[in-house]
């Protein structure tokens, strides 16, 4: 029997339930070493969630209020985070980001105060973020605007 495992017979990394599994080597200090699988959000899971969002197409949705937006989006996000944060909630970081700038186009779009500018949007969101931390259900766990 061999003592080291060789990577090349095995997949170096294959996806099952949204979740993608990639074998990771561990050293030992007394000498050899291990297989683990090292387990996170699949990048098709993550394809497959921003256009969820692409297809909402809510950033066009003018005569909704945040709160609706809120409404409209609460129930989706949960549902990620409950079924994908179960292993690890930094790794939904670039959903939120994108969905981020996504309400970011929505608010350009619905207040012509702004006047196109990206920086004042950003603000304005960052201050919704500190007044209502509990209005998306990604801001009560701590995901904030970047």
């Amino acid at each position: 029997m061999r003592k080291s495992r060789d990577l090349k017979a095995y997949p170096v990394q294959f996806d099952f339930l949204g979740f993608s599994f990639q074998p990771i080597r561990f050293s030992l200090k007394k000498g050899g070493s291990f297989l683990q699988f090292d387990c996170k959000m699949s990048r098709k899971s993550k394809v497959r969630i921003t256009g969820e969002l692409r297809k909402l197409d809510f950033h066009n949705k003018t005569q909704r209020s945040i709160q609706g937006l809120a409404n409209l989006l609460n129930p989706k996000i949960r549902g990620w985070i409950q079924y994908y944060g179960k292993i690890s909630r930094k790794r939904l970081q670039p959903v939120f980001y994108y969905l981020h700038q996504r309400m970011i186009k929505w608010i350009l779009n619905k207040y012509k105060r702004f006047k196109g500018s990206k920086i004042k949007a950003i603000k304005w969101l960052r201050f919704i973020t500190k007044s209502y931390p509990n209005m998306f259900y990604h801001w009560k766990l701590g995901y904030k605007l970047v």
